[in-house]
């Protein structure tokens, strides 16, 4: 199941373009019916081991690409 959450966000980001994390986060927690956290931690691998997108931080949101 993470691996189909990270290929839905990656298909998300490059249709929809820069996004909110946590609207992004929001979105698919209720679209795949999971918790925030796990969304986010797969949001991490993306950033991290697969290097697959961006996040920029910034202090009120950050913003992936």
């Amino acid at each position: 199941m993470n691996y189909q959450i990270r290929r839905a966000i990656e298909n998300y980001i490059n249709v929809n373009g820069h996004q909110y994390t946590r609207d992004v986060i929001a979105i698919f927690a209720k679209r795949f019916n999971t918790t925030k956290q796990r969304i986010s931690g797969n949001i991490s691998c993306m950033k991290c081991c697969e290097h697959s997108i961006n996040i920029i931080p910034n202090k009120p949101h950050s913003i992936m690409y």
